[in-house]
């Protein structure tokens, strides 16, 4: 279980959440147990040359520093085919794997928004 330390968005009221890793690449997050609200995610892991550069208030929030173990997500909707699904790269849900708190960070200086798993790639 993580502690939301920087709420996702539309989800403000809920305080933890839970990641069921499917495999090496794609995960999901249970948002809300009770409604079994989900978001299907894709690990960062999977996206080649892809760095996000975190400003210093989320970082705090989040209790980041160099030594910190992290891991970062991008959601996805999902489509049919599974190559038509879109990624959401302006939004990654971050994780402090030391702390096990949780938290989205909006990107604002993006140059791509969303992709298809296709473009991907995976």
């Amino acid at each position: 279980m993580y502690e939301v330390k920087v709420p996702i968005l539309g989800f403000d009221k809920i305080k933890y959440m839970n990641i069921e890793k499917l495999d090496k690449d794609f995960s999901i997050l249970q948002i809300d147990e009770k409604d079994n609200t989900n978001m299907h995610m894709i690990s960062s892991n999977s996206i080649k040359s892809f760095d996000i550069e975190f400003d210093e208030s989320f970082l705090k929030k989040m209790q980041i520093d160099e030594d910190t173990k992290i891991s970062f997500y991008f959601s996805i909707v999902i489509n049919n085919p599974v190559a038509n699904s879109v990624v959401n790269l302006t939004a990654p849900v971050v994780i402090n794997e030391d702390k096990k708190l949780l938290g989205q960070y909006i990107i604002k200086k993006s140059t791509s928004f969303f992709t298809t798993m296709s473009e991907l790639s995976i």
